[in-house]
């Protein structure tokens, strides 16, 4: 199974509520470039669901990226901002469809960085952040803690263009040339 932990595109920086917050035109732009590389690497590997934030920046990222590629949308409730990773799983796991080979989570900060580490490594601390619509894909077998490996990251860049950087070392670490023992 993959998992696609996705922070939402730029937002506007006030609202009356910070879950009101809509996305900025750099922020659309930014998640449709986000959708489109996802459709690249994940489109085509079994059945695929989009998890999004019930916020209204991660519904207009899931939106775009649903826009690239046609996938079902669910609103998750429990993944917003402050949300403890360990309640966050539980509920993506009760929101995934039986067979799902392909999971997008459309989150946000610092939650999906606490997810991230909580899949690869079973802890909170030291996890990296994640820039805005910035996507990252794991592989694992079971949503579990300390089972899942980083295999691609993306990151829209100022221009439009992205940034992509694949798994090189033997750790798992992003442009790491070790042979596992670091």
């Amino acid at each position: 199974m993959k998992i696609a932990l996705l922070r939402h595109g730029e937002a506007e920086p006030f609202a009356a509520r910070d879950a009101e917050r809509a996305l900025t035109t750099r922020g659309q732009a930014q998640a449709r470039d986000t959708g489109a590389w996802l459709k690249s690497v994940l489109a085509g590997q079994g059945p695929a669901r989009l998890l999004a934030s019930p916020y209204r920046r991660a519904q207009e990222t899931a939106r775009a990226v649903a826009g690239e590629w046609p996938l079902e949308m669910v609103t998750v409730d429990a993944i917003t901002p402050d949300t403890d990773p360990r309640v966050a799983l539980a509920a993506i796991e009760q929101a995934a469809g039986q067979g799902d080979e392909v999971l997008v989570v459309v989150s946000h900060m610092p939650l999906v960085a606490g997810l991230a580490s909580w899949l690869e490594s079973a802890t909170f601390a030291g996890g990296r952040g994640f820039g805005l619509a910035e996507a990252r894909v794991l592989e694992t077998d079971l949503l579990a803690p300390g089972l899942a490996r980083q295999v691609d990251v993306y990151l829209p860049g100022l221009s439009g263009r992205g940034s992509r950087a694949s798994r090189r070392g033997g750790c798992g670490r992003l442009r790491c040339s070790c042979d596992g023992g670091c």
